[in-house]
């Protein structure tokens, strides 16, 4: 729904941060194995999954006897299992030879050839190569403190700024690690995690969530200085900021039950934000490990190429899950039999239904299947199977007498392959 131009932009947030969320956080993964404290995700053209742990590990690297301490990134294909080259615990290449140990993960972003730079506390930023896990570039920040995530524009200029603000400065870098100049000098005090720009480079998203707000600079041209133009997202504790690139939208955490937001805005949910039109459009929310936990901080999000998967995480205590998956719901509109890689979800019958009805599917071949059910803001509200099944059609009986009437989606899940379809509970 279009807004006039009358309206002020807290209407529009008040108005559009209610709507109806289409994603469905499946849990950890790639599975509650993987524990510890994160602090950069970044999802390289392949759909590789890119994870930094805040702190250092003990690794024993292949062929050796002897363990090293280091900061492991971990990198995972899109169904979950290990890279080749993952963990990366060194950089290695164009003539870096570096052991990632004697700081912290700060941050991670893929570049405009989808090859992933890193920073660390102590100041060092690297690029690796997302095919192969090797070293292609290395600098010494000057920041005087430790860096956020860097931002970095589609031809490949690269900013990163200090998370302790006062006296300190965004920098800026060419595609090749030079340093250009310091793009935004602050005087105020204030703290951040990450920041994002346009694609163009001439637009900086620079979250300060101590001050609850993301500042926005602009310069017509790269020739020209940054001057602050105003701030978006006010009442946001930002710890993570995100284009997601199939749709263009900004996405940013509001903040935690450490650092709360202001109302409509929930702590550890992220929201996507249209710059265009100045409207929060949709939003999706972590999986507390414990509820309500202040030391569960929204500190990391990336996306799928396609947009349609969202790999999230938070930093607290290491025996936290380092990382969450939310999918999209698409193609909910679909009625009828529904056909995916040989897999077929079928219309639940009957539909209309009060207060049950029957689901039918088929797999083409065995494995581990989830058949669950989700109100129309994403929220599980029944799992009807969860389990090992064999090849074959299968039929499950859903009563939905606890349930109050309106629009529900199912969705079967199995060897990798998600299909979801909508009924209607009438009573």
């Amino acid at each position: 729904m279009k807004q006039k131009l009358l309206f002020s932009l807290v209407a529009v947030l008040l108005l559009t941060v209610t709507g109806h969320s289409q994603w469905v956080n499946s849990g950890a993964w790639p599975d509650g194995s993987l524990l510890g404290q994160l602090h950069g995700i970044a999802v390289d053209p392949d759909g590789k999954v890119w994870v930094g742990n805040f702190n250092p590990e003990k690794y024993l690297p292949a062929g050796s006897t002897d363990t090293v301490t280091a900061n492991l990134i971990r990198v995972f294909n899109p169904d979950g299992t290990p890279a080749s080259f993952s963990p990366v615990w060194r950089v290695v290449g164009a003539g870096i030879n570096d052991t990632l140990k004697g700081s912290n993960v700060r941050g991670m972003r893929a570049d405009h050839n989808g090859n992933i730079i890193i920073t660390f506390g102590n100041q060092k930023m690297y690029r690796v190569n997302y095919q192969n896990g090797e070293g292609m570039n290395k600098v010494i920040l000057t920041l005087g403190t430790s860096p956020t995530a860097p931002a970095v524009s589609d031809d490949g200029k690269i900013f990163v700024g200090p998370v302790v603000n006062a006296g300190s400065m965004i920098q800026e870098y060419d595609a090749d690690f030079n340093y250009v100049g310091d793009a935004v000098s602050f005087s105020l005090s204030g703290f951040s995690r990450s920041m994002e720009c346009s694609a163009d480079g001439n637009t900086l998203y620079f979250p300060s969530y101590s001050r609850g707000l993301i500042i926005v600079y602009h310069r017509p041209d790269e020739l020209s200085a940054f001057d602050s133009v105003g701030t978006i997202m006010d009442g946001f504790d930002c710890e993570s900021i995100v284009f997601n690139k199939a749709t263009g939208h900004l996405w940013a955490s509001a903040g935690s039950y450490n650092d709360q937001p202001d109302p409509p805005y929930t702590p550890n949910t992220w929201y996507e934000y249209n710059l265009a039109t100045n409207q929060v459009l949709d939003s999706l929310k972590w999986e507390f490990v414990v509820p309500l936990n202040p030391a569960e901080r929204p500190r990391a999000i990336d996306f799928s190429p396609n947009g349609n998967t969202a790999y999230i995480g938070c930093f607290g205590g290491s025996g936290y899950m380092l990382v969450q998956k939310v999918d999209k719901l698409v193609g909910v509109e679909d009625q009828g039999e529904v056909v995916v890689n040989g897999y077929k979800l079928s219309q639940n019958y009957p539909n209309p239904f009060n207060p049950t009805t029957k689901i039918n599917f088929e797999l083409s071949s065995s494995g581990y299947t989830t058949l669950k059910i989700y109100d129309m803001l994403g929220n599980e509200v029944a799992t009807l199977v969860q389990g090992e099944l064999s090849a074959g059609t299968h039929s499950v009986n859903f009563n939905a007498s606890n349930l109050a009437s309106g629009t529900y989606l199912y969705q079967l899940n199995v060897n990798g392959t998600r299909i979801t379809n909508k009924m209607v509970l009438l009573k």
